[in-house]
């Protein structure tokens, strides 16, 4: 019985000696794993060492790959625009490519293109996002689930911040983003949200070249534009005014333009009225336009004219900085006349006022020159101005335009082939002649025998033959009410035979006759 009794003890000694082993074993294991662990960060660090040495020595063959891969990204060929996109991922992540490099190459830009104007997969896009973000340090890796646009925005934003010395990285950087701004306004909001503003404001305050400071100016404009659709907050964009001011006081033309381009824009989103009023933008445009530097002036004019056009809340403060004067001297320049009558125009309908300092500048005596001497568009839109003054109460107004002595040169325009300036026209010698009652003397109108003189009645009783109705009625209106000869009228009548138009299809017939009539026919004056 002794004999099979278990040997408990034995067995126990066993298993400690197995326990030991084990605890052994495992402890070696960690040791080597340790060990391996090291061996290959020693072994990378030797590779990378190795990859940096080999750059160095090799650099014409990296410019090789690199005039590759750029005449790649030029190729029409979808496929060698993937075999080039894919190149340039492989050297950027394992070759150490970096941002400075591609940057020289202005290749950011060209991917950027790629990406928003080629019709490429999805895998090409993430592909794309890759190399942005490994190029900026980012350390984000693209896949299935990140959103490849918030990738390369992020991207970009991120070398302006990391970048801010480089001015290489800092124009195809910007660059890249104005491209993609172009494409959508949505990349303009992502790079709103990643807080692409306060980094565009330290890169403007430090000094920069002419080619950056342009880059800059023209990536501000494009942030400028159609802010009333898919609008950000006013404070996000307001502090961009900074820059644009800057650039309206800049000696470069290009950056002027682009400057004043950022105001226009501005001037359709009510919501930056108020902070652009604060700069003195506007103040700063009549200032560029009467200076003239960097031969901006004819965008900055226009600029102005669409400002003006938009809204009338920049006018008074334009008009303090002397906006009159400098018209004053642009109205009689054969190339520019057109163009400055009409912003005197649009000035005019802000209100008597406006008219007021119009006439204290002396703008309307050259506007009436305008109408004796220059070709027919700027006659039009001079026209326009003395119709506009003619539309006001006050008397005043209404004398001063009799006295500039253009009345000849102003009606003469009732025979020309454009319907809605001879129906403002129209108007203007209503409210003329309805001046002129005041002052009836023996029961004659001065006003009317000045206009009989210089051949205005003749032309009315030509309008009272007009196929368009509103023409018709309103010469008719001023032939009967200023002009009692009962047997003119009545010849006119009887030579005119007018029946207003009742059914569809005759009003119809009208305006296909009278389109093909004006279209047919030059003008006339």
């Amino acid at each position: 019985m002794d004999d099979h009794r278990p040997n408990h003890e034995g067995r126990s000694k066993m298993y400690k000696t197995n326990a030991r082993d084990q605890n052994e074993m495992r402890r070696k294991r960690r040791e080597d794993e340790v060990q391996i662990r090291k061996c290959r960060r020693e072994e990378r660090f030797e590779r990378n060492r190795k990859m940096t040495t080999e750059r160095s020595l090799s650099q014409d063959e990296n410019s090789e790959i690199l005039k590759k891969v750029i005449d790649g990204l030029h190729s029409m060929n979808d496929e060698v625009i993937s075999e080039s996109l894919t190149r340039l991922h492989d050297n950027v992540k394992y070759n150490g490519w970096t941002v400075q490099a591609l940057a020289k190459g202005q290749i950011l830009n060209k991917i950027s293109d790629v990406y928003c104007n080629r019709m490429i997969s999805n895998a090409t896009r993430q592909l794309i996002a890759e190399i942005f973000s490994i190029t900026s340090n980012l350390g984000i890796q693209a896949n299935e689930a990140c959103n490849p646009d918030e990738t390369v925005i992020q991207s970009l934003v991120t070398n302006i911040s990391q970048f801010s010395n480089d001015e290489d990285v800092l124009c195809d950087t910007f660059q890249s983003i104005a491209c993609f701004i172009i494409r959508s306004l949505i990349y303009r909001n992502l790079a709103l949200d990643n807080a692409i503003v306060p980094e565009l404001l330290v890169v403007s305050t430090q000094p920069m070249s002419v080619l950056l400071h342009r880059s800059l100016m023209w990536l501000v404009s494009l942030f400028c534009e159609k802010l009333d659709k898919y609008s950000p907050d006013v404070d996000e964009v307001a502090p961009l005014l900074e820059i644009i001011a800057s650039g309206i006081t800049s000696t470069d033309a290009m950056v002027q333009t682009d400057a004043a381009s950022a105001c226009a824009s501005l001037a359709e989103w009510s919501p930056i009225y108020e902070h652009m009023q604060e700069q003195k933008l506007c103040s700063m445009l009549v200032a560029n336009l009467s200076n003239d530097k960097g031969n901006a002036r004819p965008k900055v004019k226009c600029a102005i004219s669409y400002i003006i056009q938009a809204t009338g809340y920049f006018t008074e403060e334009m008009i303090e900085a002397g906006l009159l004067n400098v018209l004053k001297g642009f109205v009689n320049v054969s190339y520019m006349s057109q163009e400055v009558c009409f912003i005197i125009s649009n000035i005019c309908v802000e209100g008597e006022h406006t008219i007021d300092k119009l006439i204290e500048s002396g703008v309307l005596k050259e506007v009436a020159r305008v109408m004796d001497a220059a070709e027919y568009r700027a006659r039009k839109e001079a026209a326009f101005v003395i119709c506009h003054c003619c539309a006001s109460s006050n008397r005043q107004h209404l004398e001063y335009v009799i006295e500039l002595g253009m009345l000849t040169a102003f009606t003469d325009l009732l025979t020309c082939m454009d319907v809605s300036l001879v129906s403002y026209i129209l108007d203007a010698i209503t409210s003329l002649l309805q001046f002129g009652e005041l002052y009836n003397q023996n029961n004659t109108n001065p006003v009317a025998e000045k206009l009989e003189e210089i051949g205005c009645r003749e032309k009315l009783e030509f309008l009272v033959e007009s196929q368009c109705f509103e023409i018709h009625a309103k010469a008719f209106t001023i032939l009967e009410r200023f002009y009692e000869d009962d047997g003119a009228i009545a010849a006119a009548e009887e030579v005119t035979d007018y029946q207003p138009r009742s059914t569809i299809d005759s009003t119809i017939e009208m305006l296909i006759r009278n389109s093909a009539t004006t279209t047919s026919q030059p003008f006339t004056f």
